[in-house]
């Protein structure tokens, strides 16, 4: 195995022997935080998933001179998304650390830590194909139709990619593997400790939620989950799969738990403790809501309009509908402040012609 030196574990710092140099150096999680330099580290940590939930950049190499600290914060924003246990932050923070090492993956000019770094994910950058496998594995959340494996050459158990596909395929592979090991088991006493800075990475994310979203708008609401509203207020006993469907979407957009269990609060046989109960626990360990294919295959997918036609997610519903509500607000805004120009135009006519003297 290719020696690694500290210089390629800042790009690389999912590496093992990034572990080794944190233990070398005495560096330990807990009780880090009653330390200057530990505050200082963790300050970054949060800083460096902020950076990964605005979605706008990727986090710079640390110019401090401190030459592990890319390295202690990657490990802390591991440790802190897990405190968070909330997938969005999770989510974003693994899509951000992923693009990083590609980036860093693809300038690599050094082609033995290239060939060790690639080793890892079990791909080479130089494959001219992959195992049928890997290949499903890797564009398993890729969308469109040409990733799908019947449309792909498939020969003797290998799929064919071109340099650039499998760039794309790899950036997955590293999404995947990053994640893989997330959340981590975090101890409550760690959990605690860190409190401070998972609120304010909680609290962005939600930020981040409703610039997404906006204010919530049930008129934007797609079909599926209007009926799912419907059926709750109404006492109907939902099934598991509308229950998280529905949990999961109010979630996304942006409403808080309290919120949703009032959704519920409408049905005549509400039961506080067990929705409370219910709500948090799809909260706690489940938060995007799913496609319209798998809604559809759990029957949920009722009274397609239109606008389902043209989506493949509820959430994508949410945006093109509300997007489209607003624009006709405005218009109708836009209509009502000229009639009413209109009108006090003609007042203003009509009154002057009264002033004006008789023949």
């Amino acid at each position: 195995m290719a020696a690694v030196e500290l210089r390629d574990l800042l790009h690389y710092p999912f590496l093992p022997e990034a572990q080794k140099i944190l233990a070398s150096r005495g560096i330990s999680v807990a009780g880090l935080s009653k330390t200057g330099s530990g505050k200082n580290y963790l300050d970054k940590a949060a800083d460096r998933v902020v950076f990964a939930i605005d979605g706008k950049e990727t986090y710079p190499s640390d110019t401090s001179g401190d030459n592990i600290s890319d390295i202690v914060t990657y490990v802390l924003a591991r440790v802190l998304v897990s405190c968070t246990k909330d997938k969005r932050t999770i989510e974003r923070f693994v899509k951000a650390e992923a693009k990083r090492v590609f980036g860093y993956l693809k300038q690599e000019q050094n082609q033995t830590i290239k060939a060790r770094v690639c080793s890892e994910f079990g791909i080479s950058l130089e494959a001219e194909r992959v195992t049928v496998l890997q290949y499903v594995e890797m564009a398993a959340n890729i969308r469109e139709e040409k990733w799908r494996l019947i449309n792909r050459e498939v020969e003797k158990g290998y799929v064919t990619v071109s340099s650039d596909e499998l760039e794309i395929l790899l950036s997955e592979k590293i999404r995947s593997y990053l994640g893989s090991t997330l959340p981590l088991a975090v101890p409550g006493a760690v959990e605690r400790e860190f409190a401070p800075w998972t609120d304010k990475l909680l609290a962005k994310t939600q930020e981040r939620t409703l610039a997404e979203f906006g204010a919530i708008d049930e008129s934007a609401y797609p079909p599926c989950i209007q009926a799912l509203i419907q059926g709750a207020a109404a006492g109907v006993n939902l099934t598991h799969s509308g229950r998280f469907s529905l949990v999961s979407f109010l979630h996304v957009i942006g409403m808080n738990a309290e919120q949703i269990e009032g959704i519920f609060a409408r049905s005549p046989d509400y039961n506080p403790d067990m929705t409370m109960y219910q709500v948090d626990h799809i909260l706690t360990n489940e938060y995007t809501p799913p496609s319209c294919v798998t809604m559809l295959t759990h029957g949920v997918c009722v009274s397609k309009d239109a606008t389902c036609e043209k989506v493949s997610h509820p959430l994508n519903y949410y945006r093109e509908k509300k997007r489209y509500l607003e624009r006709k607000r405005r218009l109708e805004e836009n209509k009502a402040k000229k009639a009413a120009e209109t009108a006090e135009a003609k007042a203003a006519s009509g009154a002057e012609k009264k002033d004006e003297p008789s023949a």
